[in-house]
């Protein structure tokens, strides 16, 4: 009797064992399934998200910190920036076209470290490089690349993706040629450029020994790389041109080479669009917001991530941008205060009207003065438009002539023949100084004929007589001044005004 209960009872206890396992087994499997279940659903929902990115982007700046007339200025424009990428931290991008640094005395002789603190407070994610950001000898503005946080450091990498080391036949070292941020579970990648043809608008000396190559070919190959090996989802260009010719081109670019969205700069135009070329369907956006932060540019992208690729985009030039001056960015450029006083210091009051045009021809009597020459010629975009008008009674400062004259331009004089004289004039290239008649063949200066074979000394600046097509490197005993262009021009207005009591230009000849 008791053998037989106690096989009973093992028989019970392993029928509890039985069922606890096959308890744990469904258990599991339900589990599995379950979970198999979700994983699924939330693979479904993943596919058929969409993410809205909104890009923003800066070009042609010159340093532009404070407000004037419709140029918002730095305060402003960044309070806006800050917010937006605040309220959109995952989703949004803000980027740079080049020429940022050079054009005002602030950004100019702080070598553009007043406009970087203020990039890296806004929160800039990549700079593209443009043809000013040479002005100063690129090393000037590495020193932001350079890990030595002493002399100012760039929180955002410079791009740029055509110019080549002639030493090494490879892309410079300075730069990269693109940058890929995460956004939103995205990967975007953004591809600088400059334009191939833009070493002209260099002083030759500073980029001797670079070469700037095919922008639409830098494009396309770096497209695919992001594409292919860096597993890019979107494609942005970052370029200082004005791509209006090749937009069309880059809108038909498909698959591996694909565009996502183009931001333009260099020529100071404003407009933005989208184009939809051969197989695209979804239209490329494109924008160029004008100069001096009178806009931001604004591209806005829609991915569907069931089919990987944008299916909306559109694109803006912003012009307001509120009434609040961010704090921070105010404090940040407090630390240049000497800056600040040398850009305000008085010069004088204006007599005349003064247009760019009569402002360069007035530039060119004064690098004759101070050349002490029969002749003075400048380049017309040496005299930059965003000094003018100037009109009676408007107050001159340092400031002013700094924007007339951005460039640290020294005064060459050299001699050349009165053939080469006559075919300056001739030509019409330049801006050249008053006095000079043309009567028949023979050429007057001052009143007096000047002869084919002999010299004369003339004056002009360092970047027209590096150019090789004009004949001053070629000419005869040339002397570099000492005193820079922009220096000279501020201290003849302080000699008109104290001749004339006020500014009066048309009267220096």
């Amino acid at each position: 009797m008791k053998e037989r209960n106690l096989i009973v009872r093992n028989l019970k206890n392993k029928m509890m064992k039985i069922k606890k396992i096959l308890l744990f087994t469904l258990l599991f499997i339900s589990s599995f399934v379950l979970t198999s279940c979700n994983d699924e659903v939330a693979k479904e929902e993943n596919d058929y998200r969409t993410t809205k990115l909104t890009i923003y982007s800066m070009n042609d700046f010159h340093g532009s910190i404070f407000e004037d007339g419709d140029k918002k200025g730095i305060f402003k424009i960044g309070d806006y920036l800050i917010n937006e990428k605040k309220l959109n931290p995952d989703t949004t991008i803000i980027l740079s076209a080049g020429d940022m640094f050079q054009g005002t005395a602030v950004s100019s002789m702080t070598r553009g470290r007043a406009i970087v603190d203020c990039m890296n407070i806004i929160g800039f994610d990549a700079m593209t490089i443009g043809n000013h950001e040479f002005d100063w000898g690129i090393e000037e503005i590495l020193k932001y690349q350079d890990g030595d946080l002493s002399n100012g450091e760039a929180n955002f990498p410079f791009i740029v993706s055509n110019i080549v080391d002639k030493r090494t036949n490879e892309l410079v070292s300075w730069a990269k040629p693109y940058t890929v941020l995460e956004k939103s579970g995205l990967k975007v990648g953004i591809i600088g450029v400059i334009g191939h043809d833009q070493t002209n608008d260099i002083l030759a000396s500073y980029v001797k020994e670079y070469e700037f190559t095919d922008e639409y070919d830098a494009i396309k190959k770096y497209a695919k790389i992001l594409r292919t090996e860096e597993n890019c989802d979107i494609v942005i260009v970052s370029a200082h041109l004005d791509t209006e010719d090749i937009n069309n081109k880059l809108s038909r670019l498909n698959g591996e080479y694909r565009i996502d969205a183009l931001f333009n700069g260099h020529t100071h135009k404003a407009y933005f669009g989208e184009l939809t070329q051969g197989e695209r369907t979804t239209p490329l956006p494109y924008v160029q917001s004008g100069c001096y932060g009178k806009y931001v540019g604004k591209i806005e992208l829609k991915y569907y991530h069931n089919t990987k690729e944008v299916f909306d985009s559109s694109s803006e030039n912003i012009k307001f941008f509120g009434s609040t001056e961010n704090k921070e960015l105010l404090d940040a450029i407090s630390k240049y205060q000497n800056e600040i006083d040398k850009t305000n210091e008085f010069l004088g009051i204006s007599g005349e009207n003064l247009s760019q045009k009569s402002g360069a021809k007035w530039a060119s009597n004064v690098i004759k003065k101070y050349g002490n020459s029969i002749i003075g010629f400048v380049n017309s975009g040496g005299i930059r438009s965003n000094a003018f008008p100037i009109y009676p009674n408007d107050e001159i400062t340092y400031g002013d002539i700094f924007e007339m004259m951005p460039f640290e331009n020294k005064i060459i004089t050299v001699e050349l023949k009165g053939s080469e004289i006559k075919d300056l004039y001739i030509s019409n290239y330049l801006i050249v100084s008053d006095g000079v008649e043309l009567k028949g063949n023979d050429l007057y200066i001052d009143n007096k004929l000047i002869n084919d074979n002999e010299y004369y000394k003339v004056s002009t600046v360092d970047f027209l007589y590096e150019k090789s097509h004009y004949p001053f490197m070629y000419g005869k005993n040339m002397m570099e001044n000492e005193l820079l262009f922009r220096d000279a021009l501020a201290e003849a207005v302080k000699e008109s005004v104290k001749e004339n009591n006020k500014f009066m230009p048309s009267l220096l000849k």
